[in-house]
């Protein structure tokens, strides 16, 4: 899978989820998914890291979102939608995954 088809697999759920809160901003790989900025609350990102997982599966790609490695990782891979986007291709580039 090509890195702009996860991208986009992330900036849908994150929208999607946004929309189940009635909430309407442009969301894009800047879009904070942790912090201070953040567009989601914590129970909204479980929901987007679930909705990412179950997609990438469908597709045949079977990554984990919440590894020891993302949850000890010292700079969160949940920071914004590109971290996250980077984290995925990380993921499927490990040996595990191969």
């Amino acid at each position: 899978m090509k890195t702009n088809e996860i991208y986009k697999i992330i900036v849908e759920s994150v929208k999607k989820n946004m929309q189940n809160n009635d909430m309407a901003t442009m969301v894009n790989g800047q879009t904070a998914l942790i912090g201070r900025n953040r567009v989601v609350d914590s129970l909204g990102l479980v929901n987007i890291l679930v909705d990412v997982e179950t997609t990438l599966l469908d597709e045949g790609i079977n990554v984990s979102l919440t590894s020891d490695r993302a949850m000890s990782s010292r700079i969160s891979p949940f920071r914004s939608v590109n971290s996250l986007n980077n984290f995925i291709i990380s993921q499927l580039k490990a040996p595990s995954n191969e």
